[in-house]
């Protein structure tokens, strides 16, 4: 079992650490800048890889002004669109996303941080794989290319992305798979593989990400049931927390995760882009 989680302001900043220091490798540095942690992929200008996070700014006006023009001038330097990430919890100032907007940010997505609090569910799940004799879960080897692209095309046509990003996706799936503590998952249904997921457990506790089930498949418990044996997998190794973000704009995921055992963490967590 994992042990108990207090959901409070101390976890969302760990939780928002975490998932940028998982997506630190690769040539990308995760900075901590004093006041928020800045990811930042020099040969990369992709905003997912290149944003601020957990910032701790000052309430007073001017104060703020001058910080946020600090930090568009970092991002200036480095050639990059300023990106900021709220918290979902204890996030200073409390109206941050407001002020952003007021300066000339955008929203361009949310996300729901999302922690396991209750392993039964989801352990009780992972022991019914056993008993499916028409699916199985194959881990994808270091050196297995061919996989890392099966797994591309499921999470491409899950998500209804562009088919171009399938070599970036067959690549992540790849450096998952090759780091210490981290697993790149596919499901099959007979030879078929139909559901995609990873996982990085680092600092002892464990990301899950990418997860998906092509449209023909949906509907069939595929997404939980691979959720479930990368939880097992990552319990077994010891890991003593994890967490996942899900969509905040679809409620169905929330409602799954929910079943699983996971529980929100705070308010849905904003991206903003200066436009």
């Amino acid at each position: 079992m994992l042990p108990s989680v207090a959901l409070d302001r101390a976890l969302a900043r760990r939780l928002a650490v975490h998932e940028a220091a998982v997506h630190a490798r690769g040539g990308r540095e995760l900075r901590d800048i004093g006041d928020a942690y800045l990811l930042h992929d020099p040969g990369d200008p992709e905003p997912f890889w290149n944003r601020l996070a957990a910032p701790a700014w000052p309430d007073d006006g001017p104060a703020f002004d001058r910080r946020l023009d600090e930090v568009t001038t970092l991002f200036a330097t480095l050639g990059r669109l300023p990106h900021i990430r709220t918290l979902p919890l204890g996030g200073r100032p409390s109206d941050l996303e407001a002020r952003l907007v007021e300066a000339g940010f955008r929203p361009v997505g949310r996300d729901r941080a999302m922690v396991l609090t209750d392993s039964g569910p989801i352990l009780a799940l992972a022991r019914t794989l056993g008993r499916r004799a028409d699916l199985r879960v194959e881990a994808i080897g270091s050196g297995e290319a061919a996989r890392a692209m099966d797994a591309a095309r499921v999470l491409v046509e899950a998500f209804n992305v562009e088919t171009d990003r399938i070599p970036a996706l067959a690549a992540e799936s790849l450096a998952a798979a090759r780091r210490p503590g981290g697993a790149s998952l596919l499901l099959f249904h007979g030879d078929r593989p139909v559901a995609a997921a990873r996982r990085v457990t680092l600092d002892g506790a464990t990301y899950l990400s990418s997860i998906g089930t092509i449209p023909a498949f949906r509907g069939r418990g595929y997404a939980s049931l691979l959720t479930a044996e990368a939880v097992r997998q990552a319990m077994a190794e010891g890991t003593s927390l994890v967490h996942l973000l899900a969509d905040a704009e679809m409620d169905s995921a929330a409602r799954l995760y929910a079943r699983l055992g996971f529980e929100a963490v705070g308010a849905p967590i904003a991206d903003l882009m200066a436009r």
